[in-house]
């Protein structure tokens, strides 16, 4: 019976120690502490290099977007882009309209021109007979 006593008694204590492992009662060793300490500031000082990187790109691409035109900008020169290949259209379309006009005049004085000449060979040749 004291054997039993004595093994319930060790029972006891081990399910204890047993109880703050699994808790996490026990203390942790200062090693431990210091190696996650230094593995959390390396983290940080990874993190705030990374920051930095992303702030200075946000910076570059704040500074190329003042420089885009703005949407205004874009509608002025499209508008005299434009105006000034409307413009191109439109004196070349005149010249060519002017050289249609002075092509059918000298069609037209062409034909009076042949229509005299055929005339005449008409007039000449019945002056013949």
């Amino acid at each position: 019976m004291w054997w039993q006593r004595l093994a319930v008694v060790l029972g006891g204590f081990a399910a204890g120690a047993l109880a703050r492992r699994w808790a996490g009662d026990t203390p942790v060793p200062q090693r431990s502490v210091d190696k996650l300490a230094r593995e959390f500031r390396a983290q940080a000082r990874a993190h705030e290099n990374r920051l930095r990187q992303l702030e200075a790109r946000t910076d570059a691409h704040e500074a190329k977007l003042k420089d885009l035109p703005t949407t205004t900008q874009l509608m002025s020169a499209m508008d005299e882009l434009l105006s000034k290949a409307m413009a191109g259209l439109d004196s070349r379309l005149t010249a060519q309209a002017r050289s249609i006009e002075t092509l059918q005049m000298t069609v037209t004085q062409t034909d009076e021109l042949l229509e005299r000449v055929l005339e005449s060979l008409d007039a000449l040749q019945d002056q013949t007979r």
